[in-house]
């Protein structure tokens, strides 16, 4: 009898895909923030029109369960309960970035167009009646537990609804894109079994150690950065003189309207953010994605320098804004979050393959 022979093959089919994935998902958020820019997203039209309607539905919502609620006239988009304000629905909170985000990821990932036709409007929905459901219990909230409304509303409930995105994402993304491509390429294929080891559960641990840490700095961001920023007036106080030559050491160096904080309170909260970011993405995901990874980042850094540098060559404030829309987005969890849901396949499962063995056996006599 002879030997089976292993064929390493690469996976081009998944790998094409992934780059399509980042190369789309970069165009849309190009589009996204150049829209922002010219009127287009927070404050336009849309925003007025879904926060007059998002107010009135949650106004008959609440009546339909019966409390006695209604929009103000003079404010349509302020929500009374029994008569007194409760929740004012501001363009912040129409949930048209989350719109925006399921939307774009759906149309980037790979799947049947025909799945797209309605997986997008009814997750559209789904996002939108979560929506309503939230204002209506701001407004119960802010009438019976008044004293963690700000609480529930900057964190708990903004919680449930990036919670109910990345559901959505997730539900996409096990529709089989990737695997469905590399299948079609290769109907041959023999995944090899993955080892069961100490190390990847010791590792995925600190993974979702770092992880829990950057929902922590996402929650307490204003915290974490009044201490950083006291942290420094503490060291310019009884520091070397040499501190205060640094470029914009204090906030009073900055230009209006570029920061209210030091450059290094705004650079070292950056840092310590993407370096986390990193290295959550890189204990939680396989070696074999940690490239997409860091090339998705890089090309995110590239085009913000490039717009920062267009804005110091005279291209208009709108330069200016794209950037540091484009940088407030890199320190957040969204990014995080796309790629780990794209991405994180647990211990035990089949992920798609870097590498493709096929199995091929000879019989000799």
């Amino acid at each position: 009898m002879a030997a089976s022979p292993l064929a390493v093959l690469p996976a081009t089919a998944s790998t094409r895909q992934a780059w399509r994935f980042g190369l789309l998902c970069g165009v849309f958020i190009l589009i996204w923030f150049v829209g922002s820019a010219y009127g287009l997203g927070s404050g336009s039209a849309l925003d007025d029109i879904l926060c007059h309607q998002l107010a009135a539905a949650s106004a008959w919502g609440l009546r339909a369960a019966g409390w006695a609620a209604t929009t103000d006239v003079a404010k349509p988009t302020l929500l009374l309960l029994n008569g007194y304000p409760s929740v004012f629905v501001g363009a912040q909170c129409d949930g048209l970035v989350l719109y925006a985000l399921l939307a774009g990821f759906v149309l980037a990932y790979p799947g049947p167009a025909r799945r797209r036709l309605w997986f997008i409007p009814l997750g559209i929905v789904a996002l939108w009646l979560l929506n309503i459901i939230r204002i209506i219990a701001l407004a119960l909230n802010y009438k019976y537990s008044p004293e963690t409304f700000e609480f529930d509303h900057h964190y708990a409930f903004n919680a449930v609804s990036y919670a109910a995105l990345g559901g959505l994402w997730l539900l996409w993304t096990r529709q089989g894109g990737f695997a469905t491509a590399e299948a079609s390429t290769s109907p041959l294929l023999v995944q090899p079994a993955t080892p069961r080891q100490w190390w990847p559960t010791t590792q995925t641990f600190f993974g979702m150690a770092l992880l829990l840490v950057l929902i922590a700095i996402s929650i307490f961001r204003n915290q974490v950065l009044g201490a950083l920023n006291h942290g420094w007036d503490m060291l310019l106080a009884t520091g070397p003189t040499w501190i205060h030559r640094l470029p914009g050491a204090t906030a009073g160096a900055i230009p209006e309207g570029v920061s209210h904080l030091a450059l290094p309170v705004g650079a070292a909260y950056t840092a310590f953010f993407l370096v986390t970011s990193l290295g959550t993405m890189r204990l939680l995901l396989p070696r074999r994605s940690w490239g997409l990874v860091w090339r998705c980042y890089a090309g995110l850094v590239l085009v913000y320098l490039l717009l920062l540098l267009a804005s110091w060559a005279g291209a208009g404030q709108n330069a200016y804004r794209i950037s540091r829309m484009l940088l407030d987005f890199m320190v957040s969890l969204l990014p995080v979050a796309g790629l780990l849901v794209l991405l994180y396949r647990p211990l035990g499962s089949n992920p798609v393959p870097s590498e493709q063995v096929v199995l091929t056996s000879r019989a000799s006599d």
